[in-house]
This record gives C-alpha cells, structure tokens and sequence, in this order.
C-alpha cells in the first residue's frame, strides 16, 4: 500500500463565546510543513491572545505524527479518509488544559485518540492575559490506488440503531447537553455487515468523556450488509 497522503490543513484562533476568524486552508505533502501567511497578528480574544504564526509553525512540527496516526490505522481501515476538526484549550503555561474532537468524519476512534494524544503531550505558544482558545482541523487523503466505500445516507443504519438504542442511550445520559455526530464503516458481503471501525465527535467538552462509551456500544452492532464493497455513514446521536 502506497504511504502516500495528503493532508490538508487549516487553523482557527477564537474567543471562547466569541466569533471565529475565517480559516485559511493549506494543502501539504505528508512530509512537507503546513506554510503560513506572511504576517504575524496576535489575535485578541475574550479571556487571552495568541500569536497566530506560532501556532500555526507548532502544528507544522506534530504534522508527521499526524500522518503516522493515519497510516497506522490504514493498516486496519484501507479507507480511511475524511476530516477531524480539534477544539483546544491552551493554558498560559503553553500546556494543553484539554482538547477534543468537535467534528469528524474520519471514522476510527483509534486513529481519533492517537491525534488528541498528541495535541494533549505539545507545547504551544503561551497566551497573554489568560487561555486560548484554537480550533483545528485536518482533512487525511486516503491512498489513491485505493476504492473508497460507498456514502450511505443515515435512514441505512436507523432501524439497527432502533434496536439498540438502550444501550447508545446509557452513553448519552451523563452528557445531555452533548450533540454527537457518529462516522462507521460496514463491511462488505461475506463480513455480514460488520462494523469495521466508528469515529465520534461532539458538540461540547462534558461530550468527550463519553466518545469511548458509544463507541463500544456500536462496535459489536451488525448493520445492514452493504453488498460487494465496504459502506461509510455517518448519522448523530
């Protein structure tokens, strides 16, 4: 399997309860760096400020291990592809205080947790006047000689989820505030709609401590067989 992907970067620095600027996106080879605006600006946010340039050169150190999360899941999932966008909290120490996945449609919780591994264990630059908050995302390529699944619309997987749903449920309650939004692949006929891998994202920090449970929870579901190739959905909870 070829060890190419290409993965396509882009960078928000927000207030908390504030508006976002409008992202920029950069599109990188897997061993090349993200590249940055030729300014500098110190975005001011609600509760401190960031510089924006740094920022942005630190994703661009953590980017082959990126990339390494990627290919060790495609050993699994030969797919694999699609968009994680990060919500982080930087302290004024530099540290990540917490982070999480806010939007994916990536769809291994594998290859999810080992990229907010890595943005919990990096440095970033220290805000002034108190913490940051940087949103993220990055958009993996799967390799090109690769057939992707086919797209299922949610109403394909509602009736399984009907039958399950005491069980999803029991994730859901200790967040209720939470939104989650769940990404699957189902394997081919032969595999009897087994589910290869699900990714979550949610809405809220109080969601994240969940993700894991919901994950288990769909793993084991048999859904409904897609036929001569692999199938990706993606539906919310």
């Amino acid at each position: 399997m070829p060890s190419r992907s290409l993965i396509s970067v882009s960078i928000f620095i927000v207030a908390c309860g504030g508006a976002a600027p409008e992202p920029q996106h950069v599109d990188t080879a897997p061993t090349a760096t993200a590249t940055t605006t030729s300014h500098a600006p110190v975005i001011r946010q609600e509760l401190g400020s960031i510089d924006d340039r740094a920022v942005s050169n630190a994703f661009q150190d953590l980017s082959a291990q990126f990339e390494a999360c990627q290919k060790s899941g495609l050993k699994h999932i030969p797919y694999l592809s699609g968009r994680v966008k990060f919500f982080m909290r930087v302290g004024e120490d530099g540290k990540t205080k917490w982070t999480y996945i806010e939007e994916s449609n990536l769809g291994d919780y594998d290859t999810e947790k080992c990229m907010l591994d890595i943005l919990e264990g990096a440095s970033w630059p220290k805000p002034i006047g108190g913490d940051a908050t940087v949103e993220r995302d990055l958009t993996f390529d799967a390799p090109p000689d690769v057939r992707q699944p086919a797209d299922w619309p949610s109403d394909k997987v509602a009736a399984t989820l009907g039958k399950h749903k005491k069980e999803v449920d029991k994730c859901l309650e200790p967040a209720q505030n939470a939104k989650f939004n769940v990404t699957a692949y189902v394997e081919p006929h032969g595999k009897d709609g087994r589910v290869a891998a699900v990714g979550v994202a949610t809405t809220t920090k109080e969601g994240a401590p969940q993700v894991k449970c919901i994950v288990d929870a769909l793993k084991p579901l048999k859904m409904p067989t897609p036929g001569g190739y692999p199938a990706k959905v993606t539906f919310g909870l």
